[in-house]
């Protein structure tokens, strides 16, 4: 798979949370089928042919409260399969919009399984960071220099393996940090990725799952990142709201 943004279409768009998808190298080893440790995500071979991208979604009610949601996509063959059986915990999630997805009762730990054709095709467990991040030194509105770089800054939370920073230009990611440190809490955008008259949507993603070095797993990963039986994922996430800035040339920070 190339890369692939995310776009959930949950009842309210509440679940509309997008994270990158870019590749590099896999430096991991296959071990005889049973799971990789390179102190990070745990890395299981594929003992089948399905690519698999779940994740399990904090989504912010408002007064401080976190539900969540789910959303998988099952690939193999190049072809979406719409006729999965997919599980989590004890609720069975329908086929819409291109993935499986639903609302769920917010839990400590969330277990995935999934079947297709009679068949265990994949299994899994996830867990949400404790809370949504909060970016701190941008407001929504603010003006910013084109070709000037831009600092993130960002509220700490627990439960998480990495952050991530993006920024989202025309609903589409126009930068994506690599898999961040979990004591990261600032982040530079450079600066050639502002261009002048237009607008930029930021966010930070906080990650259950994956760690720092785990990027390959958002591309095209060989090995399963969380999850036994296919390729792909398995991941908790939380995402900040959007900041929107606006691009001015004229304008001096």
């Amino acid at each position: 798979m190339k890369k692939i943004l995310f776009h959930i279409l949950m009842f309210s768009l509440m679940c509309s949370i997008q994270i990158s998808t870019y590749g590099c190298e896999n430096d991991s080893e296959s071990n005889n089928g049973n799971p990789i440790q390179n102190n990070g995500a745990e890395q299981f071979p594929p003992s089948n042919d399905y690519k698999i991208n779940a994740r399990i979604l904090g989504l912010d009610l408002g007064f401080g409260g976190i539900s969540a949601c789910a959303d998988v996509i099952i690939i193999k063959d190049s072809q979406l399969i719409e006729d999965a059986i997919v599980i989590v915990n004890s609720d069975t999630i329908g086929y819409e919009f291109g993935s499986y997805q639903t609302t769920l009762l917010t839990a400590d730990n969330y277990q995935l399984t999934i079947f297709h054709d009679g068949n265990t095709i994949a299994s899994g467990n996830a867990k949400l960071p404790s809370n949504i991040p909060e970016i701190t030194n941008l407001d929504s509105g603010d003006i910013h220099a084109s070709g000037s770089d831009l600092l993130v800054e960002w509220t700490s939370v627990d439960s998480i393996t990495a952050w991530q920073v993006i920024s989202i230009k025309n609903n589409e990611n126009d930068y994506e940090s690599k898999l961040l440190t979990i004591n990261t809490l600032n982040h530079i955008i450079p600066g050639e990725n502002f261009t002048n008259g237009n607008e930029y949507n930021i966010q930070v993603n906080a990650i259950n799952g994956l760690h720092f070095g785990d990027d390959e797993a958002l591309g095209d990963p060989d090995v399963g990142y969380e999850i036994d039986g296919p390729s792909g994922y398995f991941i908790g996430l939380n995402q900040s709201n959007p900041i929107t800035i606006y691009i001015n040339e004229n304008f001096n920070n």
